[in-house]
Order: C-alpha cells, then structure tokens, then sequence
C-alpha cells in the first residue's frame, strides 16, 4: 500500500469539516435563534430587578452542574440572590418533581439541562402562581409542560440551526439573552473553559459550534484561575490539561460528586 504524505493527511482532515456551518466563534447561532428565550429573558429580569425570589434547579451529572454553575455565576457578579438546587440522585430521582417544588419558596424557577418532561411539576408551578422557566436539550416528549417559557432547541417550532447542543450551551445562551435585555458589558468567552468540559462530557457531536467551542474552551481552560482546575492541575501534577484529561479524569470526577 501507498503512504500518505503529511500533505495528504492535512487534506484528509480538512475536508473532514468543510461542511461546518461554523468554523469560528463569531459565526454560532444568534440567541434570539432560540424559541422563547426573549420571553424569558424578560421574566428573569423583570424578577432581578423586582427583588423576586429565584430558584435555579440543576442536575446532577456534569452537563447538569456546569449548567447551575453558568447561570448562577451570572447572578453572582449581578449581584442577584437565588436558590440552587441540584436533586440528589437517590432521593430525588432526576429532574424537577412536586417535591422540589414544594420545598421552593420562590416567584420563579429555571430549570437548566432538565424539565422538558416535568409535566407534573408545571402543573403545580402554575397552580401556585409560580413561573417556570424551562432550559433543556433534551427531546421533546409528546405532552410538553405548560411552563412560562420553554427554551430547547429540539422544539419542533425553533429556529436553531444545529439541535445537538448540551443544556450547558442552552443555559449559556439564556446568560447572553440576559446580558442584552439588561443592556450590560458581560464576558460571555469567560465560561468557554467550563462549556468544553460540558459539550465533551456529554458526548456532543464535535463538528460546527461544538467543535468551535471545544477547541477554544481547552485553551481557556488552561489559563482558567478557576480554583477546582488548579486543584487538579497539581493534585494530578499535569502541567496542562487536554481533551482527554477532559473525559477521563475532569468529568469523572464532577459526575462522582452527584
């Protein structure tokens, strides 16, 4: 058999992308591409500015925790109280159930990377005068939630282009709706290291936006000051983290905790 030139394997490899509709981080999808993120936006700041009681309810594998940690950074340096939930795996069972409700005190609840299929909890949400507000990528059951505003790309009547997103990149891209119908400066790149860990640990396709994001979030990642990556970085003495470090030893460990 032949040998491939190095010439060969570059063209090899770059026509394996050549159909990606997004090769750089100024060309992803707009969030407004989103169905109803406007109209919950809107809701979430109607709540920041009134002083309302949120409530954030996450999941407990990585794509899950990074998600809650996105949002509830964004609140953070809004100055913003809320609650965060992440349902324990063995007494909550996943996603938000009536009990969580029941034990939330709040005007609002987000959901991030769950509540596509949390019908019953709507329904109680909406009886006691709670809006929720649900962030999920996951597909969409028949009978969908009669929820304030529902943002998933999988929605049959959304215009986002590429439906393979993580709930992290859904939660992200509720911050960027955030940022601009509040009208602030915001960093939106700065979660680009922890967007990396969730697109690959929850085996997103790496083609067009997720590639994209990945490709630069491992980069961030190794500039990241985030306490938890140096911690590892020298429990683990790795003098810079890559993609595999990524599956094999960051996302392990973030699902262990849950």
């Amino acid at each position: 058999g032949s040998l491939l030139s190095k010439e060969d394997i570059r063209r090899i490899l770059q026509s394996r992308f050549e159909n990606d509709e997004c090769t750089r981080l100024g060309e992803i999808p707009k969030p407004s591409s989103l169905k109803d993120i406007g109209r919950a936006s809107e809701r979430i700041v109607r709540a920041m500015r009134e002083g309302e009681r949120i409530a954030i309810v996450g999941d407990y594998d990585v794509d899950g925790v990074i998600s809650s940690v996105i949002l509830s950074q964004f609140f953070d340096d809004a100055g913003v109280e809320y609650s965060l939930i992440i349902p324990n795996r063995f007494t909550d069972g996943y996603g938000l159930n009536p009990e969580i409700v029941a034990k939330l005190d709040v005007h609002v609840i987000i959901t991030v990377d769950n509540g596509i299929s949390a019908v019953e909890a709507a329904q109680i949400c909406k009886d006691q005068g709670i809006d929720l507000i649900i962030t999920d990528h996951h597909s969409v059951p028949s009978v969908i939630p009669d929820a304030y505003a529902i943002v998933n790309p999988k929605q049959e009547d959304c215009d986002f282009p590429n439906c393979e997103i993580c709930g992290a990149q859904v939660a992200w891209y509720l911050v960027a709706s955030l940022k601009e119908e509040l009208g602030v400066e915001y960093d939106l790149s700065s979660f680009l290291d922890l967007l990396s860990i969730a697109i690959m640990a929850d085996m997103m396709e790496l083609i067009g936006m997720n590639r994209v994001m990945v490709k630069k979030g491992i980069v961030e990642l190794n500039r990241s000051k985030r306490a938890a990556f140096e911690a590892i970085k020298r429990y683990f003495g790795k003098a810079t983290l890559e993609g595999d470090d990524i599956s094999f030893l960051i996302a392990p460990l973030i699902n262990s905790s849950g």
